[in-house]
């Protein structure tokens, strides 16, 4: 099971009005373990007044890369973004665990491959990784970005996006799209929404359809754009979405244990070579809170179905899951399941979190 280290913050700026970047150093013992694919992300603790705060980031560095660098968009009231704003200094720790997400790219030097990446606002910092690796690994591919934001001065990674296209004038288009101030052109102005994406297919690829998809946003715009793209003609296995924002499910305290021994279920996790057993109720909790209720600490990060990071394999019983963004359709086939968003059906669960 992944564990959190204590990375150094080695460099911080701000990256627009509302948005801070963060690079950490990881020492040379640990970078073989946090080795990462473009578009994953890191879960990463605080602690303020007592109490633990998780929040999950995508990595904005290009793939092999180092230090890490992550991008953290300023939420009025959000605790853990302004900490990061105003809180966080230069040779700071932060608790972080390794990459985890299966929204990536798989690299290869000999292929030739037209990329798209849809991104509004904060998503598009897992699509700057992703491009950028794809760009320096794949001389023979080319890369599309369509990018929505409000206003042009609240738009993260502008002068990494543009750097970009001076490297690679040929291999890379950027289409910038904002809702908030009025464009010249009509196609730069609005929404990144199912209409404004059949416009900009009709403008810019003629004669030309991406072979595969990067979409990350908000959850309205990742259904839109995702289901448009389908029915503009790829394949939806190529069509891959990381959603910010997705509504989160605070979790239910599991209720006492009393004699009603039918309305529970024994649950067994698998960590690390070791077995820890615990009895949860089989409605009112997931298995996240039902184990932590319980002194077991089980992996997680955003509880909202989204980051993986409670990601287990369920190898004996049942569960039932409310939501799953975090997993690929194969995942699920596999019998792999999210911890945070399940209860269990079955009298007895095992789980398996060594299993990958």
């Amino acid at each position: 099971m992944k564990k959190f280290h204590a990375l150094t913050v080695c460099a911080k700026k701000r990256e627009t009005s509302d948005s801070v970047r963060i690079a950490l150093h990881v020492p040379d013992e640990l970078q073989a373990e946090f080795a990462f694919k473009a578009g994953q992300h890191l879960p990463v603790q605080i602690e303020l007044g007592g109490k633990k705060l998780r929040r999950t980031y995508s990595i904005c560095s290009p793939q092999g890369e180092w230090p890490l660098e992550i991008a953290v968009r300023i939420q009025p009231g959000g605790q853990f973004s302004e900490f990061t704003a105003d809180g966080l200094s230069v040779g700071d720790q932060l608790a972080v665990m390794p990459p985890n997400g299966q929204f990536h790219v798989e690299l290869n030097a000999t292929r030739q491959r037209f990329y798209l990446g849809c991104a509004a606002g904060s998503g598009i910092t897992p699509i700057l990784s992703i491009m950028a690796s794809v760009l320096n690994a794949e001389p023979l591919s080319r890369f599309a970005l369509f990018y929505g934001n409000r206003q042009q001065g609240t738009t993260m990674f502008i002068d990494d996006l543009f750097a970009l296209k001076n490297r690679f004038p040929e291999r890379l288009q950027l289409h910038f799209l904002f809702s908030q101030e009025e464009q010249e052109f009509d196609i730069a102005s609005g929404r990144l929404d199912a209409a404004k994406l059949r416009q900009l297919f009709g403008c810019f690829f003629a004669g030309a359809k991406p072979a595969e998809a990067f979409v990350c946003g908000p959850d309205t715009m990742i259904t839109s754009v995702t289901d448009t793209l389908i029915d503009l003609g790829l394949a939806a296995d190529l069509v891959h979405a990381e959603r910010f924002g997705a509504r989160r499910k605070s979790g239910v305290a599991p209720v006492a244990i009393d004699a009603d021994t039918s309305a529970f279920t024994k649950v067994t996790v698998v960590m690390d070579g070791h077995k820890k057993s615990f009895r949860m109720p089989r409605t009112g909790a997931n298995i996240v809170d039902a184990a932590a209720a319980q002194g077991i600490e089980l992996p997680y990060s955003c509880k909202g179905g989204v980051c993986a990071t409670c990601r287990t394999h369920v190898r004996k019983g049942e569960v039932k899951m409310a939501t799953h963004y975090g997993l690929e359709p194969w995942e699920i086939e596999k019998g792999f399941v999210l911890a945070c968003q399940s209860t269990p059906v079955s009298d007895e669960l095992l789980l398996d979190y060594d299993k990958t």
